[in-house]
């Protein structure tokens, strides 16, 4: 049976409510343990309002590409 290749995770941190990518990666061995690992992107958004703040590890390629930041907390419209 061939050896799988190890799944690589991206290093995101939030802080005050926006996401950003820290350019860092990781393999699933290495951060799974975390509390910050996220197993899929529905998963970190569940994680990263709940916890507010920190770092999360969310598999590659889970974030589009040419995203550099994202407002977790969007401001309340009063609708009249």
């Amino acid at each position: 049976m061939p050896s799988q290749k190890p799944q690589i995770y991206e290093e995101i941190r939030v802080y005050e409510g926006v996401v950003e990518r820290t350019g860092a990666r990781f393999e699933r061995s290495e951060v799974r343990r975390s509390n910050g690992y996220c197993a899929s992107l529905t998963d970190f958004m569940r994680k990263a309002r709940t916890a507010g703040e920190g770092t999360f590890y969310v598999p590659l390629g889970s974030l589009p590409e040419n995203l550099e930041q994202l407002e977790l907390r969007k401001p309340w419209v009063v609708m009249s």
